[in-house]
């Protein structure tokens, strides 16, 4: 599975499990028309959701400020970010800065993606964020990454995940 198809069925998995169980089959048909191994991906995913029993709480959101613009994304380089020392950026995403890090506590490198400043202050951004967390988590498929933890260190929302194997 390619990244941008990978990004196409977890897209359309988010948007499905945020709808009622009811309008979801109708949603799924008209995201994945004339595609059956999109939808079939996406159903696959719904359903290992689903057994898994998670049930998504909204997390609060204290008004924090902004932790990374584009600016500032060399600064956070050799910082700390709770146990993680932060060792260089690897890319950015819709939703936030991603960066090699070193697990300080069990010696291996991690991938920590860092939320916005901006998506901190909204609910619904947050709970998108931790949704991709335990979804992904909830999930035993090849072309899911390892999410190892999310956290928040003041007003630093984060995950870390397996590192990349090509970093």
């Amino acid at each position: 599975m390619t990244p941008e198809r990978w990004q196409q069925v977890k897209q359309i998995f988010q948007s499905a499990i945020e709808r009622p169980p009811a309008e979801r089959d109708g949603f799924i048909s008209e995201a994945c028309a004339n595609d059956p191994a999109l939808r079939s991906e996406v159903e696959s995913l719904i359903s290992s959701h689903d057994q898994a029993g998670h049930s998504i709480q909204a997390m609060a959101a204290e008004a924090a400020t902004e932790m990374l613009a584009d600016d500032q994304a060399s600064r956070i380089v050799g910082t700390q970010v709770g146990h993680y020392r932060v060792l260089s950026r690897i890319g950015s995403g819709g939703m936030g800065e991603v960066f090699l890090a070193q697990d300080t506590s069990l010696g291996r490198k991690v991938a920590l993606k860092l939320l916005r400043g901006e998506f901190t202050r909204n609910e619904d951004r947050l709970r998108r964020f931790e949704l991709e967390a335990r979804a992904a988590s909830a999930l035993n498929h090849p072309n899911i990454l390892t999410i190892h933890e999310i956290g928040q260190v003041g007003s630093l929302h984060f995950m870390a995940t397996a590192s990349p194997p090509h970093v």
